[in-house]
């Protein structure tokens, strides 16, 4: 390599060493304070139609309650309109009110319980704001089940669940229930639900984390009212914690919390986080006056960890008092400061995080292990002078490096960040599926490589023409492109999402590094050096993957405290052996993984292109066995990597970031733990995974459209210009991927790769049923494949947005509806008599 081009390398790369150590703090904004100069304790706080809502609540307007003054409930609601400098009067409640749950809703604002001077109430309503006018309105919901005031809740979406508090008739008069109700139920009612183990009380503080479809509720501290002998009264401030699954239907006791938090208000940050702000410790209701003021602590708890930490600290402390998000910020308004003192002021509050700097010896190794791609680029460019070369490597691959390069085909970026993370958020359930694969060797060889090697093919889907015709033969090639024309973007920018966030790297230059040096090395070697390029990541992945189990397992004591304490903890359970169709159960899981193989290893270009890089079918089915061989153990560390990571980050849960993504936590103990360069290494095989899922489906997507379309719809084809063209899609298709990419960055991430996932797995499951139905059936037609490819395509449609299925059995019954209705349709419209020699089973020459 040139002076010129390492240099230009360092430069590039440089950019990444800038940055602050890491850190977080919370960063508070003053709000509009509330018109009312003394604020409220116990309002109703909650978010409607873009506006913040403050609506009753409870004050001493004439004097302080140690001076005599009387408390007094109100009924107005304030709103705080988007952009606005001051809050609005919007109307009143139907009665002065204090003290309840206020829960924002698709629907509104949930009111539910709470008192005034004289009772205790079960009333529920929804608070709106009507668009019209701009008033507040009101509809009812059925009453609770009974009357409570200072009730703990929290929603997941439009279920909202409710511990309950006392009930009015004496101050120590408890109730010991739990509830919820689902709003976008027709009718609807509140539902009776188990209790929490631990002791009834009121002040609870709640919130709910979700997990997808469902998730947990949870539930920290609150006051007990006791009356002694003498008949006053004495509190118990708990610091007991519990977690209600909503799946499951039970509860589970979990760490106590260092102090108690009465009366204070939480939400959820991220995916396994829970902020809980100020609260009252005990001390303070029976401190002479002056009170003192209620803890300034913003405590941190865990879900995955089980462990609390403080994550920051507020302007004042405050108790009842209501958090909501409003414009994608956390606000809290108004409350207590300290015992029968309030404030007016409101506040909205995020978590920033400061990434780690890269560093100058992380930017060397980074810089030099990317300039030994464009070496390897540069060295098989001599050798790319014809169309078989840039295609199929000349077909002189080694048997063993085209397996490494199936396998890291295959193992995307993605994989190797959020797969450990599996391991880390929940279990080792998936990790018998990947033995799949040694299921899924002998099918390919034996049943689907021998057409593949024996048609002398340079595309799979010549296959589909010779056996149907070219619509067929161009469904199954457009069915690619597309999957992987959507892919490539996401491999690209998930990755590059992660180490921005967790490193400081800027997300458009991650993203414009591995887009330019893929298309670099791939447009210079062609199929050789895709595959070469994919042994030396294969190489730096597996690497960097072995030193940070190492390192973790050596930082917690050794290998037997992490297997202890991950055991205890339920971390290595592997098998679930309900029946369940909506759950990850191990026969599901099973079958799936089955599924899903055909798609890669039966009808993608990706990898089958790697089948015919080598000199024979022989040595085409040596590498298809080493990539299965490879698989098992690899999949093993992955799952033994999250699981160090769980147990590491249960001894130092300061270290996690508030509010991070769990697919993050691997990226975030590289930047923040491992030794300057060694991280450096760890993050190139981030960028090597990454890199390796980009190149092959640049080169494959190129290799398909000039094959498939060019060559068999341009009758003036030549050897030439079909290499010219096939170069200059792959800087296209570079082009597109860093483009795509980088508009990513501008959306919501969450919700697109959800969508993605959804839309990507439609068109595989009927070309797999195609290749099916053409190998194994004499009966299959053109019309009748097409058919059961469309149903297919229906029935994955209905699945994934109309039912509950767990997504295992997708490819299960995607594959089986095309294979089904394809053979069916065919009976009925069958093609007429052709030459199948060759091309099926039953007509392959012994």
């Amino acid at each position: 390599m040139s002076l010129r081009t390492m240099t230009s390398l360092l430069l590039l790369v440089g950019l990444l060493a800038a940055g602050a150590t890491a850190q977080e703090r919370m960063q508070w904004t003053d709000l509009p304070s509330l018109p009312d100069t003394l604020g409220f304790g116990g309002p109703f706080v909650g978010t409607h139609a873009d506006r913040l809502l403050v609506a009753g609540g409870a004050n001493f307007p004439t004097a302080p309650p140690w001076e005599g003054g009387k408390k007094v409930w109100h009924d107005t609601v304030f709103a705080l309109d988007p952009g606005a400098t001051a809050w609005r009067n919007a109307g009143k409640l139907n009665a002065p009110r204090a003290y309840g749950a206020a829960i924002s809703t698709s629907y509104g604002v949930a009111l539910l319980g709470g008192s005034d001077s004289e009772r205790h109430y079960a009333d529920c309503q929804l608070l709106l704001i009507d668009q019209g006018t701009l008033r507040a309105r009101f509809e009812a919901l059925p009453p609770l089940p009974v009357a409570t005031a200072f009730p703990a809740a929290a929603a997941n979406g439009d279920t909202i669940y409710v511990a309950a508090g006392s009930d009015g008739s004496d101050p120590t008069a408890m109730t010991h229930a739990f509830w919820s109700i689902d709003l976008t139920a027709e009718q609807r009612s509140w539902k009776v639900l188990p209790a929490w183990p631990g002791p009834a009380r009121h002040k609870a503080v709640a919130a709910f984390q979700s997990n997808g479809s469902h998730g947990c509720f949870y539930l920290f501290s609150g006051e007990i009212p006791q009356r002694g002998a003498d008949g006053k009264l004495t509190y118990d401030y708990r610091t007991d914690g519990y977690r209600f699954d909503t799946k499951l239907g039970r509860w589970q006791q979990l760490r106590d919390l260092p102090t108690p938090v009465a009366a204070a208000c939480a939400i959820a940050a991220g995916q396994s986080h829970v902020l809980v702000f100020s609260g009252s410790t005990g001390k303070h209701a029976l401190a002479p006056d002056p009170r003192p003021e209620f803890p300034r602590i913003v405590r941190s708890y865990h879900t995955i960890t089980d462990t609390w930490t403080e994550a920051g600290t507020m302007p004042t402390g405050l108790v009842t008092t209501g958090v909501a998000r409003h414009e994608g910020k956390i606000v809290i308004a108004t409350g207590e400061v300290s015992p029968g003192v309030r404030t007016p002021a409101v506040r909205s509050v995020t978590v920033a995080q400061e990434a780690a700097g890269f560093g100058a010896l992380n930017t060397i190794v980074l810089a030099l292990y990317l300039a030994g791609l464009v070496w390897i680029g540069l060295r098989f460019s001599k050798r790319g002078g014809n169309a078989n070369d840039f295609f199929l490597a000349g077909r002189r691959i080694p048997w063993w490096a085209a397996g490494i390069s199936i396998f890291a085909t295959q193992l995307s970026a993605i994989t190797f960040i959020s797969t450990p993370a599996v391991a880390y958020a929940s279990n080792w359930l998936v990790l018998p599926g990947k033995a799949m694969i040694l299921v899924m060797a002998p099918i390919v060889v034996l049943l689907y490589l021998p057409f593949f090697r024996r048609l002398d093919i340079t595309s799979a889907y010549e296959y589909l023409e010779r056996r149907f015709n070219l619509p067929v033969r161009l469904f199954g090639s457009a069915s690619f492109i597309a999957f992987q024309l959507l892919r490539m973007a996401i491999v690209v920018f998930l990755p590059a999402l992660a180490l921005t966030t967790i490193t400081g790297i800027n997300v458009y230059l991650c993203i414009l590094i591995m887009g330019v040096l893929s298309t670099l090395y791939t447009v210079l070697g062609g199929m050789e050096a895709v595959i070469w390029t994919d042994v030396l990541q294969t190489v730096v992945l597996l690497g960097g993957m072995l030193i940070a189990i190492i390192i973790v397992a050596m930082d917690v004591g050794g290998f037997g405290v992490v297997f202890e304490t991950a055991n205890a903890a339920g971390k290595t359970r592997m098998w679930d052996w309900s029946m369940s169709t909506t759950d990850l159960a191990t026969w599901s899981m099973l079958l799936g993984t089955l599924a899903l193989q055909f798609g890669p290893y039966t009808a993608d270009q990706s990898v089958i292109q790697r089948y015919l890089s080598t000199k024979d079918e022989r040595s085409a089915a040596r590498g298809i066995w080493l990539n299965g061989l490879m698989a098992v153990p690899v999949g093993l560390l992955f799952m033994l990597l999250g699981t160090c990571l769980f147990v590491f980050f249960q001894h130092r849960p300061d270290l996690l970031h508030v509010g991070m993504k769990n697919d993050e936590v691997f990226p975030l103990f590289v930047s923040s733990q491992l030794p300057a360069g060694l991280s450096g290494l760890v993050i190139a095989a981030v960028f090597a995974a990454s890199m390796s899922s980009l190149d092959s489906s640049m080169h494959s997507i190129a290799t398909a459209c000039t094959i498939d379309w060019y060559q068999r719809l341009s009758p003036n084809a030549t050897e030439a210009s079909s290499l010219r063209l096939a170069r200059v899609l792959t800087v296209a298709l570079g082009v597109t991927a860093v483009a795509t990419a980088s508009v990513l960055v501008t959306f919501d991430i969450q919700s697109l790769w959800f969508l993605f996932q959804k839309c990507l797995g439609l068109l595989s499951s009927g070309v797999v049923g195609i290749f099916a139905l053409g190998i194994f059936t004499k009966r299959a037609s053109s019309r009748g494949v097409l058919t059961g490819a469309s149903a297919s395509i229906a029935a994955l449609i209905y699945m994934t947005w109309f039912s509950s299925l767990h997504f295992y059995l997708y490819a299960v019954i995607g594959i089986a509806t095309c294979i089904v209705v394809g053979y069916l349709a065919s009976l009925v419209m069958p093609d007429r008599d052709r030459d199948l020699t060759g091309l099926t089973h039953n007509t392959r020459p012994a």
